[in-house]
Order: C-alpha cells, then structure tokens, then sequence
C-alpha cells in the first residue's frame, strides 16, 4: 500500500520519490553478464564496456545533490555501474561558472574509459608551458610541460569549462536530473537518508552525496547535526575564509591573423604579475581560437574577522566595479602583440564572471549514510584544474566501493565511508596545500619572493621538478569494472 507523506510516495522498496512520479524514476536494474556499451549508441568508436565480475552490487539507491563537474562526474560513473542515482539541482538549468579549465592525466585517463576522451579532445588544447613575467612583460621564469605525453599518457589540457559541462552533461539522462530543487534540510536514519527542499518534496535513498560545493547545503546540515552530538572537530566549525577574489571570461572567436597564438597546437599559460599590487592575469589560448583570461589576487583579511566576505562586501554592487578594475588593467601589453584589453573587451558582457576563491581541508567527509565529495569536503584554489580532478578521484573511489558492496546496512556504509576517507583525504589533504603554496609563490611580494620565484624557475634541475610532478600524477585511478585503459605513461600509475 502506497501511503502520502509531505509530497511523496513511500514505495515497497523504501524508496521516497515527489509524488509527480506515477512510478519509481529508476526501474528495477538489471545487470547483463556480457560486454555492454555504457550508452545505447555512442556517437564515437570507442565503446565502454563492462567487465562482468560475477558478483552483483546489491540494489543501492544514491541521491547526489549538486549538478557540476563532480557531481555529473559521479552520476556518470553510477550510470555506469548501473546503480540507481537521482541528480537534485538547486537551478533552473544546469550551467557552471568559470572561464576554463585544466585536466591532467589524473582525470584523462577517467575520461577515457568512460569513452569521453575523443570529444574532450574536439574541445581542448594540450598545455607546453607555463611562463611567468611582470606587467611589462620582463621574463620571470618558465615551466615545461611537454614532457607530460610521454611521462603519463597524457598532456595536460585545457579548454572551455562550458565546453565541457556540456559534454558530461548530455552523458546524463536528462529524466534522473531535478531541477529548482534548493535542499532545506538532511538526516539519516538506519532505513537511509533524508533530502527536503524548499519546494515540499522529499527524497530517501540509501545514502546522499553532498557534491553541492564549496558551501555546501548537505555539509552545513551534516555537520550542524554532528555538532548537536559533540562529533564534529573545532576546524571545521570555522567558516570558510576569502583568500582570492578574481574576474574572468572567454574572448570571442579571434581572427588568428590578428592573433596568431590562437591556431597554435599548443597552449602557453600566461602569466602577468603586477610588480606594485598583488594581483596577476592569466592569459591561454584554447580551442575555438579563443582566448581565456583571469584578473585577480589574493585579499588581506583582519586575522580577527573570521565572517567570511561576500563579493559585493569587497566589490561593491558589481557591474560598475568590475569595469572600473578592468579598465585599469586593459592598456597592459601582452605577449600577443596586443594590449590585455583588446581580448578583455571581445568578451560578451554577460560571459564576464566574478567569483569568490576559497580554500580549505575540512576534516570530517562523512557520517553514516551521508558522505561529501569535492569541493563539498576540500575546497582547493582552482589552480591548473585541481579542484575538478579532485572532485572526479574522490567519485572513481567512492563508485569503485559502492560497486562491490553486497550489503546495505548502515555499518556497511559507515565502513565504506572509512574506507573511501582513509583513501581519499591524504591525497586531497596535498592538493589543498599544494594550491595554498601556489598561490602564495604567485602573490607574495618582496625581494626573497622574487629570488625565490627565479630560482625555483630557473636554476632547480629539471628532475627535481619532473620528480615532484611523478608523485602527483602518478594518481591515475580507473574504474574497477570497467574494460581498463592501458597505461602509455613511462611512469606508470600507482592504480
């Protein structure tokens, strides 16, 4: 007997679904014991293929809350494990902010298995160096990447981070994705967990992945929750700290006579420092003969304000100021042979985008049956992707889990999001000081900030940086039951 609560049917199977539904929207899976395409009639060669292991996932149910890169990642990923998931987007549509982003071979090789490599390819230009230099384009230093091919399999690239939303998202069915879904409140129980959103609807599954941001609704419910019980660690009871505000967009299409880096096979990052403010530009082509750009720096804080700031706190009400500070920077040259704002100002109005930058290592990732992902649990500086690459390790090792459990009890759970804890936090843990220590090697100022940004760029062998490179990308993991993609690095993954 089906029974009305609050907007929602209680099915035989304890699954809540919005009472819009005349039927469960995940039927009851069925899992073929022979090779099988992930997607019906895939537009590219490359097939994905299962590897029929002959033990069967038990009939798990996931609530994602959160529609960007990671959580499109992860849904991606439980299709193809052919687990049940629904998607819970607090938008009207799915969109993501930003101008671009950077993928390593960490995510690459994912991607690939998940047969998505042969489109990120059509939108995305391998990375050859990275060059830092003042504002009037005096020489700092240079890193080389071309190494990265034959190293790891993969270059790094870069492309338009639209571009590639829209990849990942037309690999989700557009039925398991819900929209204007704003979530109020989560709990758990030891029948599953618990979303309500502001529109009245409710929604139970077995567990809940926050991977809803870096202010995470799931995270701010979970962890008020966990501090009514006395669980949850002092750190992170602290609030998020601005560190970095910036302004960003993608140019027009450029005529490549005009701007011959454009047609180049290759993108050099572009980095401009102000030698008088702490402030920087990046600049780099990609495809479609754009050109990406960033403006923006790290922020002084009071040590004894621990609010964090909201844009328009420093910005002021945003149109006018964000011209203003762009005007400032437009008469720069660039190593294009044009001036900053001969890109800035090809750049459509409503594409010009003014975010907040944060970072921080939250301690506790998960409780019984509710568990966070990216951003959610380890918000990084968004330098050279690695927010995104975290977020799709953090989903390749939770799905891998989820797809050899055999039981649902919560202690199966809770030992899982250990187990998933235990393998995910240290790496994340790296790649949150990594980004710190970065940003602070690009901001800081003073004469011992430009020896040392010389010499690390200039005088270290390159082994010792190529050294250090290894044991980040050494990280390429895969997902267990799929068919696995060779790997064509000289150094080899540690999985």
């Amino acid at each position: 007997m089906i029974q009305m609560i609050k907007g929602c049917h209680i099915w035989p199977t304890s699954w809540f679904v919005p009472s819009v539904y005349k039927q469960p929207p995940w039927p009851t899976p069925t899992r073929p014991r022979q090779l099988y395409p992930l997607f019906p009639h895939p537009p590219w060669s490359h097939q994905v293929q299962n590897t029929l292991p002959s033990n069967m996932t038990a009939n798990i149910r996931v609530t994602i809350v959160g529609g960007g890169i990671g959580g499109l990642t992860l849904a991606i990923m439980l299709e193809a494990a052919q687990i049940e998931y629904l998607v819970l987007e607090r938008s009207s549509a799915l969109r993501t902010l930003g101008s671009t982003i950077a993928l390593n071979a960490c995510a690459l090789r994912l991607l690939e298995q998940l047969g998505l490599w042969p489109e990120v390819q059509k939108i995305a230009k391998p990375i050859s160096a990275f060059h830092l230099q003042n504002d009037d384009l005096s020489h700092i230093g240079s890193i080389d990447f071309t190494f990265g091919e034959k190293h790891y399999g993969y270059y790094g690239y870069v492309m338009a981070r639209p571009d590639l939303f829209e990849i990942l998202k037309s690999r989700v069915p557009s039925e398991k994705v819900l929209l204007l879904k704003t979530v109020l409140d989560v709990m758990e129980t030891d029948r599953g967990a618990l979303c309500r959103c502001s529109d009245g609807t409710e929604f139970w599954s077995d567990i809940l992945v926050g991977a809803d941001g870096a202010y995470s609704k799931v995270r701010e419910r979970l962890y008020h929750q966990l501090k009514l019980q006395n669980q949850l660690p002092s750190e992170d009871d602290q609030p998020l700290r601005l560190t970095h505000v910036c302004i960003l967009g993608v140019s027009k299409t450029l005529d490549p006579k005009v701007f011959p880096a454009v047609r180049d096979k290759f993108s050099k990052f572009e980095l401009m420092l102000f030698r008088e403010r702490r402030c920087s530009i990046w600049l780099s082509p990609i495809g479609g003969n754009k050109i990406s750009w960033c403006y923006g720096g790290e922020i002084d804080q009071d040590p004894k304000n621990t609010d964090s700031i909201s844009l328009n706190e420093y910005w002021g009400t945003a149109t006018s100021k964000v011209e203003s500070l762009l005007d400032d920077v437009c008469e720069l040259p660039t190593v294009y042979g044009c001036k900053v704002g001969d890109i800035i100002n090809t750049t459509p109005k409503d594409l010009v985008s003014s975010i907040l930058l944060e970072e921080k290592f939250f301690e506790t990732w998960h409780s019984k049956r509710i568990v966070l992902l990216g951003d959610a649990c380890q918000k990084v500086l968004p330098f050279a992707g690695q927010g995104a690459v975290q977020a799709m390790l953090d989903g390749v090792c939770l799905v891998n889990l989820l797809y050899d459990l055999n039981n649902t009890a919560t202690s199966d759970f809770e030992r899982l999001f250990q187990m998933y804890h235990q393998q995910r936090s240290g790496p994340a843990r790296k790649a949150v000081i990594g980004s710190r220590l970065f940003g602070h090697f690009v901001a800081s100022e003073g004469y011992l900030a430009q020896w040392t940004r010389k010499i690390t760029l200039n005088l270290l062998p390159h082994w010792f940086t190529r050294t250090l490179t290894d044991r980040v990308m050494r990280d390429r993991p895969q997902l267990s039951f799929l068919q696995l993609i060779e790997d064509r690095g000289v150094a080899k993954a540690w999985s």
